[in-house]
């Protein structure tokens, strides 16, 4: 299908060239994101979803109570290879990356806040009081929608490593009085 360059001349769209394109000033205003603590809702949401989560790890591995930290990621990756959760369950593929994000606040100091950017509002963690955030509800669903494979361990390794250097940017960074 071939562009009609009149049509987007008349609803008032023009052709640039080469130089007027490297030159154009785009709309790159970044509204700064909103953060806070969850809502009562928001709380209400997570503490649902990661019932929901642990009553699944219960009825198919067995397993009645998580410890919260990194020897959890193999009762997850288990629970992932049963195909506990299919791929189309978004709520359920959500509820794992809470679990798995508590893991995250247990093991590296995160807390759960409400992000709100001019995409939306969303669940994240933060680190202290700093601009350095991860977005575990969305991890293995987006995962999934990309066919990627889901390695627990992988994960939690590349955002430890992530944490890591969150912590050393913040540490470097010179503190004005």
């Amino acid at each position: 299908m071939a562009f009609n360059f009149a049509a987007a001349e008349e609803s008032g769209l023009r052709e640039l060239t080469s130089e007027e394109l490297q030159s154009y000033g785009f709309d790159t205003e970044e509204v700064p994101a909103t953060v806070k603590e969850l809502s009562l809702g928001q709380r209400y949401s997570l503490d649902t979803q990661r019932r929901e989560t642990t009553d699944l790890i219960a009825r198919r591995l067995g397993i009645l109570k998580l410890k919260g930290d990194k020897s959890d990621l193999q009762v997850l990756q288990n629970l992932v290879d049963k195909k506990a959760i299919r791929g189309d369950d978004v709520r359920g593929l959500q509820g794992l990356g809470i679990v798995f994000g508590d893991i995250l606040v247990n093991e590296f100091g995160l807390d759960w806040v409400s992000y709100e950017d001019d995409i939306g509002t969303s669940k994240a963690l933060r680190w202290k009081k700093t601009e350095n955030y991860v977005f575990p509800v969305t991890m293995f669903s987006k995962r999934v929608q990309f066919k990627e494979k889901i390695d627990m361990a992988g994960v939690f390794e590349d955002i430890g490593v992530e944490v890591e250097q969150f912590i050393a940017y913040e540490a470097a960074k010179p503190v004005f009085k």
